[in-house]
């Protein structure tokens, strides 16, 4: 814990206009009275994205307010930052609850506050009120549909049920909508699409369909993925107004070029744009809400329960879709599914994929499958888990992937697990990718993700150099070793040779500086098992029964992907049975 105490800073109106330093002021009436001092008091605590620095101003006893100063993430850690000390200053209380998906963020700014009260020397137990929680009030509302999850599922669900003419609440446990879509780059495979017809490129629904089940997926659920796929961005486009860039992206894994590309290569795209068209049409949208349950009627569904900020809430509906997102940002979930995904391995995910709606369902008998099915990322932030764009430079320009004793484990362009559980093995878990200006300025990663490479650089887990040498010296890696890897690797990539590890991109070379290197570690990227669902989108029991009025889309669900999903496919997944789901969600509603 880091802690810095400032001097108490002593404010009074009078202070201002008299040297005496008398603590008064003139009332309305010309009658003197007391005015409070101000004393202030700092502390610092590690967040998630850095240091989170809380000033603490005390009139007395009492917290007047508190200043910070982070570089928490936009839309949700600042957003949990600023409701924290709201409730912090409310209640006159550090006994509040954090923020779900922004734990690390509340913790520390929690700490960072009691810290300050205990600088300024004032008994924390005065600031350690029990909370009110079994307190709150329940509240009931009554919808035709609730969708649970404001990704680009549970939006894609609730934007149709509305549009069928249902009314629809759309929830979200977090602070900020988005999900995964929100963080992800937002490219969607589209089969026979009218870019394709401009560069002249064939494809068909039959060899999407068969690129998608050569993983293991459902033969149904992915002949009506193939099937609908194009349509569905095209409603993006022409309902929910996404602008596609007028090119395409190659995703590994598809026979032929076919993904659109969101505007600014994003997802926020699309979570921007289902947050305008959700307005338009009125759809009632509660974020900090947590649904703990999905209520049933004589074996039907008819709602949920869910925790508030402030209060509790039974959701009274004739339809629930559940659009909850994977379980990739629960490690405990995955490990149990997977031995292999362990304490080092990272996620990608967003905070909120942690199985909720998985567990929710399995309540209900729900069936599940695929669950042992995790895809991993490699190149990831060593400290967040975000996967690293910057380290793209391997797929296209080269890099070399060492570890800390200067030597090549793996092939670069082997499969993402491949690499991910390679890099595992290594000392301190981690690996460095090391390329040259030659790679940088082919690829262009930093170009195209400045934040991301300046965030990089600021914590030291991206270099720059002059010399290889250099590059060892920073992350204290063995400086010979290395110099004879790229050497030897060199030599044998201008023959296009790699008899150790047979790397299937040769003829570049790492030998102009500056060099750079990063240090990067494997993530969770995207669980491919969840609940069983049938072409109709509707949750089925494990022996093969449907559960009357619950819906499910996107990652929540399993048999679509198999054993690995393809990139970009994510996208049409959500999208096409996100509509399913809504528009047979407000079918039953109607019923």
């Amino acid at each position: 814990m880091k802690k810095n105490k400032i001097l108490p800073i002593l404010l009074s109106a009078a202070m201002l206009f008299t040297a005496c330093g008398n603590n008064t002021a003139d009332n309305k009436d010309g009658a003197k009275e007391e005015t409070a001092k101000v004393e202030s008091f700092k502390a610092t605590e590690a967040g998630h994205n850095g240091d989170i620095e809380a000033t603490v101003n005390f009139e007395g006893d009492k917290i007047a307010s508190i200043d910070l100063v982070h570089k928490e993430t936009e839309g949700l850690g600042d957003e949990a930052a600023d409701k924290i000390v709201k409730e912090i200053v409310d209640k006159q209380s550090i006994n509040v609850d954090t923020v779900s998906g922004a734990t690390v963020t509340s913790t520390a700014l929690i700490e960072a506050v009691k810290a300050a009260i205990e600088e300024s020397g004032r008994d924390l137990k005065l600031y350690e009120k029990e909370s009110d929680e079994a307190n709150k009030e329940t509240e009931t509302k009554d919808y035709d549909v609730v969708v649970v999850g404001g990704g680009g599922a549970g939006f894609a669900a609730a934007v149709t049920a509305k549009e069928a003419g249902a009314n629809v609440l759309l929830l979200e446990k977090l602070g900020q909508v988005g999900g995964n879509t929100l963080i992800s780059g937002g490219e969607y495979a589209a089969p026979a699409n009218e870019l394709q017809e401009k560069e002249g490129i064939e494809d068909s629904k039959e060899l999407f369909a068969k690129d998608v089940e050569e993983a293991g997926g459902k033969k149904e659920l992915i002949e009506v993925l193939a099937d609908k796929a194009t349509d569905g961005a095209h409603w993006l486009r022409d309902d929910i107004g996404v602008e596609w860039l007028d090119s395409l992206m190659f995703f590994g894994g598809h026979s032929v070029k076919r993904s659109y590309i969101p505007k600014n290569h994003t997802g926020n795209e699309l979570i921007s744009k289902y947050k305008t068209k959700a307005e338009e049409l009125g759809i009632d949208l509660m974020t900090n809400t947590d649904v703990k349950e999905i209520l049933t009627k004589d074996g039907v569904v008819c709602g949920v329960r869910a925790e508030g900020s402030d209060k509790n809430y039974e959701i009274n509906a004739k339809s629930v879709v559940l659009a909850t997102g994977g379980f990739g940002a629960n490690a405990e979930m995955c490990y149990e599914n997977d031995k292999e995904v362990d304490e080092h391995v990272l996620s990608t995910n967003s905070p909120g994929a942690t199985g909720d709606g998985i567990v929710m369902a399995q309540a209900l008998g729900a069936g599940t499958v695929d669950m042992d099915k995790i895809q991993l990322y490699p190149v990831c932030d060593v400290e967040t888990g975000k996967l690293l764009y910057v380290g793209d430079t391997r797929l296209v320009g080269g890099a070399l992937l060492v570890n800390k004793e200067g030597k090549r484990f793996v092939e670069e362009l082997d499969t993402r697990r491949a690499i991910s559980m390679a890099i595992k093995d290594q000392t301190d878990y981690v690996g460095y990718l090391i390329w040259d200006e030659k790679s940088n300025e082919k690829t262009g990663t930093m170009k195209s993700n400045p934040e991301e490479a300046k965030s990089l650089f600021d914590r030291g887990l991206l270099y720059k150099a002059d010399t290889i040498e250099e590059l060892a010296d920073h992350f204290g890696i063995d400086k010979e070793a290395l110099v004879e890897t790229v050497n030897t690797f060199n030599e044998n990539s201008k023959k296009e040779e790699d008899p150790e590890f047979n790397l299937r991109m040769l003829g570049w070379t790492i030998d102009e500086g500056p060099y750079y290197m990063l240090k990067a570690a494997p993530a969770v990227h995207h669980t491919m098992g969840g609940l069983v669902i049938n072409t109709d989108a509707e949750v089925q029991t494990e022996d093969g029964k449907t559960i009357e009025g619950l819906y499910a889309a996107g990652e929540v669900t399993g048999g679509i992907h198999g054993k690995n999903r393809l990139g970009s496919v994510a996208m049409a997944d959500i999208t096409v049975y996100g509509r399913i789901a809504g528009e047979n969600a407000a079918k039953h509603a109607g019923k």
